[in-house]
C-alpha cells in the first residue's frame, strides 16, 4: 500500500452522508474531500502510523497526518488555496472519535476495506 493508491481508493469511498455533518449542505462531487478530513487523516494513520495533527483552514478545524516528519494531507484540495500548516497542534486519535466521527470513520474504513 502506498500513499497515491490509499488516496485513490478513499476517495472513491467519499459520500455527502460521509461528510461532516455541520458541512454536509456545502458537500458537492465536485469536491468529494469536503468535511471528510478527519476520518480520512485517522484511516491514513491506521495504515502509515505516524501522528494527526490539526490547524485551521478558514475558521473551520482541519485535520491531516505527520509521517517520518513530513506532513500528508489527502483532503487539502477541498479548500482550493494552499494551506499554511506552521501552527499545527497534534492530537489523540481518542480525541477525535466523538461519537459521529467514530462512526462516519467506520463506515468509511468498512468502504474502503471493500475496494482494497
Amino acid at each position: 500500500m502506498n500513499l497515491s493508491t490509499l488516496k485513490e481508493k478513499i476517495w472513491a469511498c467519499y459520500t455527502k452522508e460521509l461528510c461532516y455533518p455541520k458541512n454536509r449542505e456545502r458537500w458537492s462531487p465536485e469536491n468529494p474531500s469536503y468535511g471528510m478530513c478527519a476520518i480520512t487523516a485517522l484511516i491514513v494513520n491506521d495504515y502509515f502510523d505516524g501522528e494527526i495533527a490539526k490547524i485551521y483552514v478558514d475558521n473551520d478545524s482541519h485535520y491531516f497526518n505527520l509521517i517520518d516528519n513530513q506532513i500528508i494531507d489527502l483532503t487539502s484540495e477541498q479548500f482550493g488555496h494552499e494551506i499554511d500548516y506552521t501552527e499545527y497542534k497534534v492530537v489523540k486519535r481518542q480525541d477525535i472519535l466523538t461519537d459521529d466521527t467514530r462512526k462516519r470513520y467506520n463506515v468509511l474504513k468498512s468502504e474502503l476495506e471493500k475496494k482494497l
